[in-house]
């Protein structure tokens, strides 16, 4: 499995595009997940390093306005494209929408899914796939309602971002979860937190804002998620995947290093066991 730094651990630190480049390959990461925001801002001249580095880009994660017009969104979907282009990636990572699948209506559900397939013809024209990532408050917020939305917008370049705290969060299993839905997952996001009483800070509201709370925030084998018994059952499945390591809390440089590299001992030692 490849393992990926999400550039949006370092959204409120001043730190230059090149140095970040500089610590992944230090540190050993595989590629970089770059945020919408940062990709924005890249330099043409930081652009051209990127492309030269023995780091890949394996996927842009930003947003979509579901709530605008369909032209708008097509639009948008269109300089999303183009953004992934610049920085090398295929894979474009969204929200389904900002209403849970419980709230959706049956026309809401049916005009997102309209939405998603225009998103997904337009991606794929330039062989992009789109990612919709299982998360709280999107009509991708449980296993149930993801592999529905799939399945309606019944496209080939539709796929998923699989986050596993937010698998757990809906109340799923996530190993059980990840073979349910793997025909179609094509990344991974992983993190954790120390009680279940704690989703609630990786809320986008609290989780963006520089003065919100990181209590409950913790280094990934330490939290409430079996990620050992996660990568030892999933061990075949996982050996061609790349996965994100989000981290939100202070100190990114030090707990991402730390663990990267822990992952990377658990891996090594399914594999050792598996042969």
């Amino acid at each position: 499995m490849k393992i990926a730094l999400c550039t949006i651990s370092y959204r409120h630190h001043l730190r230059s595009f090149d140095d970040l480049l500089s610590y992944a390959l230090a540190e050993q990461f595989d590629a970089l997940d770059v945020w919408g925001v940062h990709a924005k801002h890249l330099q043409d001249d930081e652009i051209l390093r990127l492309r030269d580095h023995p780091i890949e880009v394996s996927m842009l994660s930003h947003y979509l306005s579901f709530d605008a017009p369909l032209s708008v969104l097509l639009e948008q979907t269109k300089a999303l494209s183009r953004l992934g282009q610049r920085i090398g990636t295929r894979r474009i990572r969204i929200f389904a929408g900002n209403k849970s699948s419980q709230q959706l209506t049956e026309p809401e559900r049916v005009r997102l899914v309209y939405q998603l397939q225009g998103v997904c013809k337009v991606l794929d024209q330039s062989k992009q796939l789109l990612l919709i990532e299982i998360h709280p408050n999107t009509a991708a917020d449980t296993i149930e309602s993801t592999e529905r939305l799939v399945r309606e917008v019944n496209h080939p370049a539709c796929r998923l971002n699989f986050d596993v705290l937010h698998v757990v969060e809906s109340g799923a299993d996530p190993v059980t979860a990840y073979r349910r839905l793997e025909p179609v997952i094509e990344h991974l996001h992983l993190k954790s937190i120390a009680r279940t009483d704690q989703f609630e800070v990786f809320n986008p509201a609290n989780v963006y804002a520089a003065g919100g709370t990181r209590d409950g925030m913790v280094p990934l084998f330490d939290g409430i998620i079996d990620y050992e018994r996660f990568f030892e059952e999933l061990k075949q499945a996982l050996t061609l995947k790349t996965a994100s390591l989000e981290w939100f809390g202070d100190s990114p440089d030090e707990q991402l290093k730390t663990d990267c590299r822990k992952v990377r001992d658990v891996l090594e030692k399914s594999q050792l066991q598996f042969i």
